[in-house]
């Protein structure tokens, strides 16, 4: 598709004057794309185009560095082919794109004030916890320096606490803060992210918080458990043993599975069906069961290279686990937890639970699916059987 409007946008694009392009009404449905944003941002001193595709429960991001015209320009070609309404914004004016079923383009341009595009704002970022301010759980863990310095080697997990605080603040807003909060973080391991929250929620929020981290690892659990101590965390504690036998009399307000492998995320899981837990978080990884199962028999294309395989097992797992949460009264969606380029391990389905009715037809579709494909998920088994 060659429209000359695509041509003057890589102009703009090359000259940096660019400041924000926006993609929607997307044609194809079955993509369930919402929407794609575009804008200049600097990584590593370089200036990239950011392209943001909102999908209807996660959202990606692909950078591409504004010199790389020939790829840009595929790209942008792609997204005038599937939206209807698209919205640029340049320096000086705002120009409003209509494409029609028939692929007839209507253009509307308004001028503007002529302002600066600044990248910087890309570049220095406002954290949750401010990175020239010393925090003791940070040095403790490894993070800071005494002098207060995030080390250089750990800035990315810095950015990661920084995210993942942002996904806990959003979650807080649903609870009773009236009353004591209990969490429950299964597969803590070395619990950055979980003295985090404590700190956060805590010192920060001036919340009444209860948090359990729960290991396999006994010498982790003591030495969390000593830095809690030296802290003062009065209510940040840490237990030894499997959470498919973790038991717990109290109301819990939200579950936290953070890189549990395998079917570990499955367990934690069933125990938030089990309590009702009002919050979910799991970032996942390993997802080896139904990886193990597929076979070219049924997925011929898609079974063919290990790495296309391992990463379809990994997306047809985690849709599976937010499908359930939604049958079982939940409000679940998977977003990006931190971009691919800090870690691979960037999915997270969070789920809030907005009603207690339970969805028995979805499950069987998704028994139906599965079947379908002639895989046996752990999940669906002991939900059929403990449910």
């Amino acid at each position: 598709m060659e429209y000359k409007i695509i041509l003057e946008l890589l102009n703009q694009i090359s000259s940096h004057n660019i400041s924000k392009m926006t993609f929607a009404n997307i044609r194809n449905k079955e993509l369930e794309l919402d929407k794609v944003i575009a804008k200049p941002v600097k990584i590593k001193n370089k200036i990239h185009i950011q392209f943001e595709y909102h999908f209807k429960r996660i959202i990606k991001h692909k950078n591409i560095l504004a010199s790389d015209t020939e790829n840009i320009k595929i790209i942008l070609e792609e997204l005038f082919s599937l939206a209807k309404d698209i919205n640029l914004q340049t320096s000086d004016e705002i120009i409003n794109v209509k494409i029609s079923k028939k692929f007839k383009i209507s253009i509307n341009r308004k001028k503007i004030q002529k302002r600066e595009i600044s990248f910087e704002h890309n570049v220095k970022k406002e954290y949750f916890l401010d990175e020239n301010k010393i925090y003791p759980f940070l040095v403790e863990l490894g993070i800071q320096s005494n002098s207060g310095k995030i080390i250089k080697s750990k800035f990315n997990k810095f950015r990661q606490i920084n995210k993942y605080l942002e996904f806990i603040k959003q979650a807080i807003s649903i609870l009773d803060t009236k009353k004591e909060i209990t969490i429950l973080d299964f597969g803590s391991g070395k619990s950055y992210l979980t003295f985090s929250s404590y700190y956060y929620l805590s010192n920060v929020l001036n919340l009444d918080i209860n948090i359990i981290g729960i290991d396999l690892k006994k010498e982790v659990i003591e030495h969390c458990n000593k830095i809690a101590k030296k802290l003062n965390f009065e209510k940040l504690k840490f237990v030894y043993g499997d959470v498919i036998d973790y038991k717990n009399a109290n109301e819990i307000d939200m579950v936290i599975s953070l890189h549990a492998c395998n079917t570990a995320t499955d367990v934690a899981i069933l125990k938030a069906l089990d309590w009702q837990a009002k919050v979910f978080f799991a970032v996942p990884c390993c997802q080896k069961e139904i990886n193990s199962q597929l076979n070219s028999n049924y997925l011929p294309i898609m079974t063919k290279h290990g790495i296309v395989k391992e990463k379809l097992s990994a997306l047809l797992t985690d849709s599976i686990r937010s499908e359930v949460l939604e049958a079982y009264g939940y409000k679940s969606d998977i977003v990006e937890f931190i971009s691919e380029e800090n870690t691979p391990k960037n999915q997270l389905i969070r789920a809030y639970k907005i009603n207690k009715n339970i969805n028995y037809k979805k499950i069987e579709d998704i028994e139906n699916f599965l079947n379908a494909l002639n895989v046996k998920m752990f999940l669906i088994n002991e939900i059929k059987r403990k449910f």
